[in-house]
């Protein structure tokens, strides 16, 4: 049952670590540097891990919280032996946003490479097409040629002036 508990306090520390830091618009890195801490340190205390009595203080000051509440937050101390409730829990639409922000940044970013892989495939396929017109007799080979390579110049055209509309 104590094992439970310190699971909930740590869920609870690390979830009210991840809203404060999105919704104060700064980064993991600025409360990094500001506790004088690595920023994989931040990562364990977002994952539950409570900070040290001197980087509880810093995180207070950096968010310009009561430091007793801080550590109470935290775990470090209990409400009763502090006489305060730890802090509330902040609105997480700021995280959310956020995340949503990231994940859309990372589809935006995948999309653009396999559009951009495509887009080069089928020049290179123009150019090959193209440098067989040389010595093509058939009319239809060469209309095919100068197709591809038509396309290729519309879809590098696309690709070094993207328009605004997604094409998936």
């Amino acid at each position: 049952m104590k094992r439970r508990r310190n699971d909930q306090h740590q869920q609870y520390w690390g979830d009210w670590l991840s809203r404060s830091i999105a919704n104060s618009g700064k980064t993991q890195s600025e409360l990094a540097r500001f506790a004088g801490v690595s920023d994989p340190q931040v990562t364990r205390w977002k994952a539950g891990q409570a900070p040290s009595d001197e980087a509880s203080q810093k995180i207070a000051d950096f968010f310009k919280v009561d430091r007793l509440r801080l550590a109470v937050t935290a775990g470090r101390i209990s409400e009763e032996m502090a006489g305060v409730k730890r802090l509330p829990l902040p609105d997480d639409s700021a995280q959310r946003s956020a995340e949503r922000k990231t994940v859309g940044e990372f589809v935006a970013k995948r999309v653009s490479k396999d559009r951009d892989r495509e887009v080069l495939l089928t020049a290179l396929e123009a150019l090959n097409a193209r440098d067989t017109i040389d010595g093509a007799t058939d009319e239809e080979v060469m209309a095919e040629a100068l197709k591809r390579t038509e396309d290729a110049v519309v879809a590098l055209g696309k690709l070094l002036k993207p328009s605004r509309e997604s094409d998936t």
